[in-house]
């Protein structure tokens, strides 16, 4: 595993380098298009993305636009 898929990545920076509203992140979790057990928790329960991560959620955003 390279370092770029180490690095760890916030919600904010997520929507930020998907080009997504925030709700749009929170639909696929609310929805259960992504498992939240699947992803990196804080010691505090906040949610953090590894960059490898990034393409899983652009899948499930993409099934999601092409059921719309």
């Amino acid at each position: 595993m390279n370092q770029a898929e180490d690095k760890l990545l916030s919600p904010s920076e997520v929507i930020q380098v998907l080009n997504i509203p925030r709700h749009r992140l929170n639909y696929l979790f609310d929805t259960r298009k992504l498992k939240s057990e699947d992803f990196t928790r804080l010691g505090n329960g906040r949610f953090v993305f590894r960059q490898s991560d990034l393409p899983k959620i652009r899948k499930a955003l993409f099934e999601i636009q092409s059921k719309g």
